[in-house]
């Protein structure tokens, strides 16, 4: 069932409101922006979805808006888990390997081995960190085994690039 309203026009009388919600949720105005034009959207591809009778479009809005907020959220926290843990991974690897890392700048020195990376391999490992490995494969089109394969070399060369940063920092 197709609703018979504008939702431009509708969206115009709250969306002032909204966003001023987002941005005290978010606490940042540009992810704020992000998440009411991506609620315009949904709302927009959904409007068939809408039932006038289970609530107003504002709330409904409103509800969209809250649930990408989760969504993005949810996954913000995956990401960090994902990165912290090969972090630390390749910290460990990296101080078993004789390489002496500063802890305070690990971070900064690992986002610069990774771009010394073969653009190919930087994809591999950039897509491993937020994606299951079974995806990964889909994604690249090569076999689950071939990605295993191709990220143990990678964190070898990971280590690799970290000591000779750490080297060049000691200079």
């Amino acid at each position: 069932m197709k609703n018979d309203f504008n939702l431009s026009e509708c969206f115009d009388e709250f969306h002032r409101d909204l966003f001023r919600f987002l941005v005290k949720l978010t606490g940042d105005v540009h992810e704020s922006e992000d998440i009411l034009q991506d609620a315009y959207v949904r709302a927009y591809l959904k409007s068939a979805l809408f039932n006038p009778d289970r609530g107003s479009l504002k709330n409904w809005v409103y509800k969209i808006a809250i649930n990408i907020y989760y969504d993005r959220e949810r996954f913000r926290a995956r990401e960090e888990k994902a990165v912290a843990q090969y972090y630390d991974e390749l910290y460990r690897e990296a101080e078993t390997g004789g390489s002496e890392l500063n802890f305070e700048y690990s971070k900064e020195m690992i986002n610069a081995a990774v771009m010394m990376l073969a653009p190919d391999r930087r994809a591999i490992f950039l897509l491993s960190i937020k994606t299951p490995l079974r995806d990964v494969a889909e994604i690249l089109s090569i076999a689950e085994g071939t990605v295993k394969s191709r990220l143990f070399y990678i964190r070898k060369e990971l280590c690799a690039n970290l000591k000779k940063i750490c080297e060049e920092e000691n200079l």
